[in-house]
């Protein structure tokens, strides 16, 4: 197992796992307390407001770690690219962190695991005791998630759509 850390700076109380920079903050599930999934990649939230946090990135992990954290969660994450990585809203990705999709475009499982969220909540610290642990795992492939604001998947026969559309 191998991984690899640096400081990330927080803006608003969130960094981000982005594919290929993009963030579709229309689609963002903010119901989860530490990882807020989006259509391509996710959120990540943290306890302070602006400041750095460490992350550290593990390239292979097995389920079960001997470390004690304080929050664990995970979530189901796209990238339409294969480009996860991790990013600051503000500064952008962090080249001395590896691209986490290894496995190239398609879902994967993200698990991330904090400890010190609840040490200086809101607060602005340049330097604050939280760390976080990120690992992505592929997962089975299922289809692409739609676009934003469509519920089915577009059909390939144009003229047989808008004639279903014309009949009501």
């Amino acid at each position: 197992m191998t991984y690899h850390q640096a400081q990330v700076f927080i803006n608003e109380g969130i960094f981000g796992i982005l594919d290929h920079g993009e963030v579709p903050i229309e689609s963002v599930d903010w119901s989860g307390s530490l990882i807020a999934p989006m259509s391509a990649g996710a959120m990540v939230r943290t306890g302070i407001n602006t400041g750095n946090v460490r992350v550290e990135v593990y390239t292979w992990a097995s389920a079960h770690s001997a470390e004690e954290w304080e929050e664990v969660a995970t979530a189901r994450v796209w990238s339409p690219t294969g480009s996860l990585r991790v990013e600051s809203v503000v500064d952008g990705p962090r080249l001395d962190l590896p691209v986490l999709s290894t496995a190239g475009p398609g879902w994967y499982e993200l698990e991330v695991k904090a400890r010190g969220r609840g040490l200086s909540p809101d607060a602005s610290v340049l330097e604050s005791a939280e760390e976080y642990r990120v690992v992505l795992r592929s997962a089975p492939q299922v289809a692409a998630p739609a676009p934003a604001g469509r519920s089915r998947p577009t059909d390939s026969d144009e003229r047989a759509r808008r004639r279903r559309l014309l009949q009501g």
